[in-house]
């Protein structure tokens, strides 16, 4: 695994304020080193992907700014969590393409995040959120789940927006609206 470099360790502390100033909470996270999350350190095993308490993830620009600048070989990869300002939906490859390809997605899309090669993708959405939804192809993710955000990558793999930020106008859709979407998807394909 190659060791952080300035540009790598700046662009990942950018990556970090950009999600905090959408107001999303991030922490830092564990990288992957040997087949396991790793401490960006000293790269022995940690227990959790987060290096902090889940519930300490922070929108603070001067808290992101002193995590992310701590000393260490690696960049710390960036989390967010699920909560009271972010929730996810978790969708099956066969269901995101129908989204991708519903006109009413596309005009008013939310940003999606994928891990390449994974047949699944995590659609980003402003609580509230169902805490059941009735599908085979997709589940919502409970409170409280820390979720790596783009550039950070799990030993080789990165994870990418299949649907950026930017895409989405900066904007979470409300997750009764995708859940909405789902479910209607759903009833047109059985």
């Amino acid at each position: 695994m190659p060791s952080s470099t300035p540009d790598t360790r700046q662009s990942t502390l950018q990556a970090a304020l950009d999600y905090a100033a959408l107001g999303w909470p991030v922490i830092p996270g564990a990288v992957w080193h040997d087949g396991r999350f790793a401490h960006p350190v000293d790269e022995r095993p940690v227990t959790s992907p987060c290096l902090r308490p889940v519930e300490e993830a922070t929108t603070d620009a001067d808290v992101v700014r002193e995590w992310w600048s701590a000393p260490g070989l690696y960049a710390p990869n960036v989390f967010t969590v699920t909560g009271a300002s972010l929730g996810a939906f978790m969708v099956a490859e066969s269901l995101v393409m129908a989204l991708a390809d519903d006109p009413w997605f596309a005009a008013l899309p939310t940003p999606v995040l994928s891990f390449p090669n994974m047949p699944i993708a995590y659609f980003l959405v402003r609580p509230p959120v169902p805490s059941v939804l009735l599908s085979n192809e997709a589940r919502v993710l409970d409170v409280g789940m820390p979720m790596p955000l783009p550039p950070s990558a799990l030993e080789t793999t990165p994870v990418i927006w299949l649907v950026t930020p930017e895409q989405a106008g900066n904007v979470l859709m409300p997750g009764d609206v995708l859940a909405d979407l789902i479910q209607s998807l759903g009833r047109k394909s059985a």
